[in-house]
């Protein structure tokens, strides 16, 4: 059997930095008898109502972190608020919380792959902080393609035509991603569910992987 294992870090003093507001969410997917880690999850707690409290700028705080949260406010924030944007608020329409909970990688040993140990420990991940926010938001990339366009990229093994292959690596996890129910924020390449939703149980999901060839 298999479980996740969560390492949080959290200060007792006040930061200087206002990355305080965001919560790093590390977890080893690993065997429960042997201890042997086959994989990592890794995800960000956005804080978005302790900002608004604390009379702080969302966007200075996201930004301020990294370029790539720069462009998950730009998304699916307005612009000087701490609240999600009209467009966002019309695509899912049960939005109660303000909090965003950011799937930023999952890895998987290649040996452990094929069997869904990353959406299962997505889920649970979901289950455990996600429950109270607005969204759980994600953008699909296949982590074998990281730096794909650069000079020096090593293409894998069998990878002819690297563009096709990129798209067709992502359209897998999309569609991977959408058996927890995750759904294409409109014009973007983000994807996204409501956790006040109704979304796909552990045991469905299990029930989804027996049947469908999957990518991790």
């Amino acid at each position: 059997m298999f479980e996740l294992a969560f390492h949080l870090v959290a200060p007792l003093a006040a930061s200087a930095s206002l990355a305080e507001f965001i919560q790093v969410i590390d977890g080893e997917i690993r065997d429960a008898e042997s201890e042997v880690i086959v994989g990592r999850v890794c995800a960000l707690l956005v804080q978005v109502g302790r900002v608004a409290d604390a009379g702080e700028n969302l966007l200075d705080i996201m930004d301020g972190e990294s370029s790539e949260l720069g462009k998950y406010h730009g998304t699916f924030f307005k612009s000087d608020e701490c609240d999600y944007n009209d467009r966002i608020r019309q695509q899912f329409d049960d939005i109660y919380g303000l909090d965003l909970l950011i799937i930023n990688n999952v890895e998987i040993q290649p040996k452990f792959q094929k069997r869904g140990l990353g959406l299962l420990a997505i889920t649970r991940t979901m289950d455990l902080f996600g429950e109270n926010c607005g969204l759980v938001a994600i953008k699909p990339f296949p982590l074998q393609f990281r730096n794909y366009l650069d000079p020096d990229w090593l293409r894998p093994d069998g990878v002819e035509n690297p563009e096709a292959a990129f798209r067709a690596a992502t359209q897998k996890l999309r569609n991977y991603w959408a058996l927890a129910g995750f759904k294409r924020v409109d014009g973007t390449d983000y994807y996204a569910l409501c956790p006040a939703r109704k979304r796909p149980s552990l045991k469905t999901i299990a029930a989804s992987i027996q049947r469908k060839r999957i990518p991790v």
